[in-house]
């Protein structure tokens, strides 16, 4: 067998390259021909010397010479080309036609049984305490492949040698996923603080909500497939900035315990033509392997704005690709289970219609600015852990109109370090508070709660306030 690493190919000189590969189907050809024998060359990380050619042309003399010497493998004895990737769709096309590569296989993501079973193979050398729980490792791993659990099974040796114990523990295992993770997921994976409704103020309307949309189907899983049911695919948040719009994502994810995966549309575009479009595919490709999951979208109207509505005819080119790269993704998820595709924006106006329909972003969400109540609740959630007085909340209230949440956040914030810098180290008032009001001006208009309003007769969703 010859073995070709596709990156150590590419570390000679110009033609070098070219030159290894035609060296290594001559030596594999001639040892099929002396020993009547096949000869399998295998080509690692492929992608690095066969990258499309479109995007890569500094590759096409090396991706031509391959591609020359595919094709004349039938004429040349028994010879089996294999290749192996981990991004499939940055090959060059022509590799995939018939004749070269004619069958692809796909490694999928170790399912939870299997999960479960290689971590008791690889830690059946270690002296194991009787109160290790491998269902539950296994179900708290999800997205980790063979080589991630190698790696947390050999973390988990080292923090039990540390502790010099005669035996591996739960709490070993806990500690050494700390330091590990999936491997797929850790450009786009974001570390979850534990958060719940608590930690949010004036959610009820909205829990409710996405708690019927999102909570129920799981839940009552047998009672939806008995009326035929299907939870929602999409939900597409709305609403004024500063509004918890992506807490409240981050609520479900750790409700639910499901990955979660984060991209802003303003980060997706790339110079490079395909690159984001590829990065969305590789997203929706990494929510499936690592489901149960939530692909959260932040600004999606920077990413899939209306068509049309940019002036820019290349701009426009761009956003259709990469929208049309989305909706392809979006129908996929029929198909794939326990993933979620969760959008927020706050111009809801500019987001491409294509996404609104059925199968796509099943259900809109209002997330209003926040009224008397809800900034009466969003205040107590802030200063609960503050040293405050008893505080007059129905009085912060009424005089915050037009705060968004963020604005009462940093209300909290810099009444707190006014107190610091004036040197008082006692409790913090009411009167605090409100010198610190005059200080911040709110976000929000009546203009902009007014044009929120006309958004949802055109776009629907429930009215709540929240932060």
């Amino acid at each position: 067998m010859e073995i070709i690493n596709g990156v150590d190919i590419l570390k000679g000189g110009k033609g070098d390259g070219e030159r290894e590969l035609r060296m290594a189907f001559k030596r594999a050809r001639e040892y099929s021909v002396q020993n009547d024998t096949f000869s399998i060359i295998f080509i690692d990380e492929i992608d690095a010397i066969a990258p499309s050619r479109e995007q890569n042309p500094e590759s096409s003399a090396m991706v031509a010479q391959l591609l020359t010497l595919m094709d004349g493998i039938e004429s040349r004895g028994k010879l089996i080309v294999i290749g192996a990737t981990n991004r499939p769709n940055s090959l060059d096309a022509a590799l995939r036609r018939p004749g070269r590569f004619d069958r692809e296989v796909e490694f999928k993501v170790p399912t939870k049984e299997e999960r479960c079973e290689a971590i008791k193979h690889l830690a059946s050398n270690f002296n194991l305490n009787s109160d290790i729980d491998f269902d539950l490792l296994a179900e708290n791993t999800n997205g980790y492949v063979m080589a991630d659990l190698v790696s947390l099974v050999r973390e988990v040796a080292m923090i039990s040698s540390a502790k010099n114990q005669n035996e591996v523990c739960f709490q070993d295992f806990l500690d050494g996923m700390k330091r590990t993770g999936p491997s797929i997921l850790r450009s786009s994976q974001l570390e979850l603080e534990k958060l719940d409704w608590s930690d949010v103020g004036g959610v009820e309307n909205i829990k409710r909500v996405l708690q019927q949309a999102v909570e129920w189907p799981l839940l009552y899983k047998e009672k939806y497939t008995a009326l035929g049911l299907k939870p929602p695919r999409g939900i597409l948040l709305y609403g004024p900035p500063g509004n918890a719009k992506t807490t409240l994502v981050k609520i479900l994810a750790c409700r639910l315990g499901s990955t979660f995966l984060t991209v802003s549309g303003a980060s997706m575009y790339s110079s490079l033509l395909g690159e984001s479009e590829a990065q969305i595919r590789q997203l929706f490709r990494n929510a499936r392997s690592a489901a149960p999951a939530i692909i959260f979208l932040d600004e999606i109207d920077a990413l899939v704005g209306k068509r049309g509505f940019s002036s820019g005819k290349s701009g426009d080119s761009v956003q259709e690709r990469i929208l049309s790269t989305l909706l392809n993704e979006m129908d996929g998820i029929e198909l794939a289970k326990d993933v979620l595709v969760v959008g927020a924006t706050n111009r809801p106006d500019i987001v491409d219609a294509a996404l609104l329909r059925p199968g796509r972003f099943d259900k809109v969400v209002l997330v209003p600015a926040p009224d008397l109540q809800a900034r009466k609740e969003i205040l107590q959630v802030y200063t609960r852990k503050m040293p405050v007085e008893p505080l007059d909340y129905d009085l912060l209230a009424s005089e915050t109109e037009f705060f968004t949440g963020a604005d009462l956040k940093s209300l909290c914030r810099e009444t707190a370090l006014s107190q610091l810098r004036s040197g008082n180290e006692g409790l913090l008032s009411t009167l605090h508070f409100l010198s610190t009001i005059k200080t911040i001006s709110p976000s929000l208009s009546a203009e902009m709660i007014q044009q929120y309003e006309e958004f949802k007769k055109e776009y629907g969703g429930e009215m709540n306030s929240l932060h």
